[in-house]
């Protein structure tokens, strides 16, 4: 993992401080008695920097296709974030798609984001990990984001011994939804659980590509309770099945987007999320585009 320099960030009106080193945030709430309030300016982002993807993921929320676009990221990467005080900007950066890694700059993306004081994580299906751009993961990268799909196991599995074998922050993301997602999880935690820094557990969600399904919830914290959770991390959309029992995992809850937002560099619009692709009325971001 490339090692950054401690960052503090402060914003006494929302009661929030943070202080981020080594790719984890430590957040203080200055007045214990009350809670953080939304950030005017996030903690971290997720932005989009193309719409091409050859997964053909049946779930894929963003209804990604081959025939997507590549978007003039490294500009508006430039002026947005780079028209920010050091105090307004993220901790981190998300990167995603699409699948990122097929945008044609996208080692110069890292190295953008870098040069900001910002550190650029990035979720890819394993299909392009070129060694250009595992070196330039190496450099300048938090950690790498591996989306676990089924009918992409001869891809993400290589993708992952990958980065393994050079020592880059790995975590997976895996999209539960009924019993049998569950227990396919649950098979990846047992075989990789040794090498891998968190499994990111993300809900099912009714939207793109993605139909209906029933989450099995319950069966899946039955199964957790079979594990060691320390490895364990959620989604933002899992808040309304945990929030009620905050500490039976050993995690922060927090409500949603309250630390985070969704920048779409194609038209450079601000959402809540990736999920939910409501426009964000945020005068002080919307002021940086």
């Amino acid at each position: 993992m490339n090692i950054k320099p401690i960052r503090v960030r402060e914003f006494k009106d929302k009661n929030y401080r943070s202080i981020y080193f080594n790719g984890k945030t430590l957040r203080q709430q200055i007045d214990n008695s009350k809670p953080i309030e939304e950030l005017d300016y996030p903690e971290f982002y997720d932005i989009s920097v193309t719409s091409k993807c050859y997964g053909n993921c049946p779930e894929c929320y963003m209804d990604s296709k081959e025939s997507g676009t590549h978007y003039n990221a490294i500009e508006n990467i430039r002026k947005f974030f780079g028209s920010m005080t050091d105090n307004q900007r993220p901790h981190q950066l998300a990167i995603g798609g699409g699948e990122c890694t097929l945008h044609p700059d996208f080692c110069n993306i890292l190295k953008e984001i870098d040069s900001l004081g910002i550190t650029p994580n990035y979720t890819t299906n394993g299909m392009h990990l070129t060694d250009e751009i595992i070196e330039a993961t190496k450099k300048y990268c938090g950690g790498v984001a591996i989306s676990c799909h089924p009918h992409l196991q001869d891809f993400w599995r290589p993708a992952a011994d990958k980065l393994v074998e050079n020592g880059i922050m790995l975590n997976f993301h895996i999209i539960i939804s009924d019993k049998e997602s569950v227990d396919y999880f649950m098979d990846i935690f047992i075989e990789y659980h040794k090498v891998t820094d968190y499994f990111v557990l993300l809900p099912h969600m009714e939207q793109g590509r993605a139909g209906k399904k029933v989450l099995e919830h319950q069966y899946l914290f039955e199964k957790l309770d079979t594990l060691n959770t320390d490895k364990i991390a959620f989604g933002a959309n899992f808040y309304e099945y945990i929030k009620d029992t905050p500490s039976r995992y050993n995690i922060s809850i927090y409500e949603p987007e309250i630390m985070s937002k969704y920048l779409d560099l194609k038209d450079m619009k601000i959402y809540k999320s990736s999920f939910h692709l409501e426009e964000c009325n945020n005068e002080k971001l919307n002021s940086h585009k």
